[in-house]
């Protein structure tokens, strides 16, 4: 059920009511095409209704500011303009066969350069302040991990990227949303599995602006890890609707104590293995979870939901909902089994939503590929041994382990199963 809009600001910036009772603010381009960006009010009341106006006026104040450089009316879609701007994801790649042939996994977000960030610093300071969450002196913070919410994306976006010691490579069309994933054949490459940077350019009126990000080639056995991110490895009390806001969007991230030496030891045990980071949070927060993971945690690519939201409470809804989480973590491990499906791995998690549940249904499929599961216990959580039990039916005993404290699972031999 969606709030409503005060009728002053559903004048101001032309908003349009769906029959569902979300509401849409209607930007008309230059070449007479409607740009539609869905807008909901944060929480309930008076400070709710006031988050939810100043949404919409930041909105409009976002896309006025788009449309000072427009897409020209003539301008054929397929590359980047000079308004547009690139996330790029880092990458996992397999090196296929005996040889130094690698497939990538590429994925982006194309979306229309944002040019004035102190109306987004505004908009989402007040909708924040409306959880009753104090800002202080985290203003910086805010403004990093909230602006690509207002971001308006651009479709049927193709780029050409250059990887190190490969083949470069032309991939797209974006969607709709600016999104693309797309498995890429990168060729013959120099044979070593070293992280490699993948990067490619958007125009600028005098350059050209690059963008980038990390490749990270393994070759089809071994180990690997996948990690939850939320309460596993970072703190974010998603228990805690506040404090959870508090954590996402304001906080400096804060490491969980004794995961960063027990990752380490995890990374040397077994021989540098695939990392892979299974976040729950939308695309919109990997540049910050990115930076933060990469100084803390042995590098791997992160993979975030593809959630397109416009308001902080939708992303709330979102991804403190455990059925929401479980079902696109299966899917996103069944796509990393897809790619390794010969190699082992360790799935590390916590008790807040449904990583055990997740973890034990991909055992069930798999059970050759899953070497170990890890499930770090959370205090506030479901924590009954009849939880557990019933997660882990048909997932042998000495397959899983649930801990509280990262030493007692630091010294473990996984490479050889000793999971508890």
């Amino acid at each position: 059920m969606h709030d409503t809009l005060p009728e002053a600001v559903v004048a101001a910036h032309n908003v349009r009511v769906n029959e569902d009772g979300s509401n849409v603010v209607v930007y008309k381009q230059p070449d007479g095409k409607e740009v539609l960006v869905t807008v909901a009010v944060v929480g309930e009341g008076t400070a709710g209704i006031g988050a939810g106006a100043a949404t919409a006026s930041a909105l409009a104040a976002l896309a006025s500011s788009s449309i000072a450089n427009p897409i020209p009316a003539n301008e054929p879609r397929g590359s980047p303009l000079i308004t547009d701007d690139i996330l790029l994801f880092d990458a996992p790649a397999l090196q296929s066969g005996a040889g130094s042939d690698m497939t990538a996994s590429v994925r982006m977000f194309s979306f229309v350069r944002q040019i004035d960030s102190g109306v987004v610093s505004s908009v989402v300071t007040k909708a924040i302040e409306a959880f009753g969450v104090e800002i202080g002196n985290k203003a910086n913070n805010v403004l990093e991990r909230t602006k690509l919410f207002l971001a308006i994306p651009r479709s049927e976006i193709s780029v050409d990227l250059k990887v190190s010691t490969c083949n470069s490579i032309s991939v797209g069309k974006t969607s709709d949303g600016g999104l693309l994933e797309q498995s890429a054949a990168l060729g013959a490459c120099d044979g070593s599995l070293t992280p490699k940077n993948i990067s490619g350019s958007v125009p600028r009126i005098f350059n050209s602006k690059q963008f980038s990000a990390t490749l990270f080639p393994s070759g089809p056995s071994g180990f690997g890890v996948v990690s939850d991110v939320d309460d596993t490895i970072k703190v974010s009390n998603v228990l805690d609707r506040t404090k959870a806001v508090q954590s996402l969007l304001v906080d400096d991230h804060q490491a969980v104590s004794g995961m960063p030496e027990l990752y380490s030891k995890v990374n040397g045990a077994l021989s540098n293995p695939a990392w892979f980071y299974l976040s729950g949070s939308p695309y919109q927060l990997y540049p910050s979870l990115r930076k933060f993971i990469f100084a803390t945690y042995p590098n791997g690519p992160m993979i975030v939901q593809n959630l397109t939201v416009t308001d902080i409470s939708s992303v709330l809804d979102f991804i403190t909902n455990p059925n929401n989480v479980k079902d696109y973590k299966i899917a996103q491990m069944e796509k990393i089994y897809s790619f390794y499906p010969q190699k082992k791995f360790l799935t590390v998690g916590d008790s807040t939503q449904a990583d055990p549940e997740v973890y034990a249904e991909i055992f069930r499929r798999h059970p050759e590929f899953i070497q170990c599961i890890w499930i770090r216990q959370v205090q506030g959580a479901n924590n009954t041994a009849e939880r557990f039990a019933s997660a882990f039916q048909g997932v042998p005993q000495n397959k899983w382990k649930v801990f509280s404290d990262p030493a007692e699972v630091t010294n473990l031999d996984v490479a050889n199963g000793k999971c508890n």
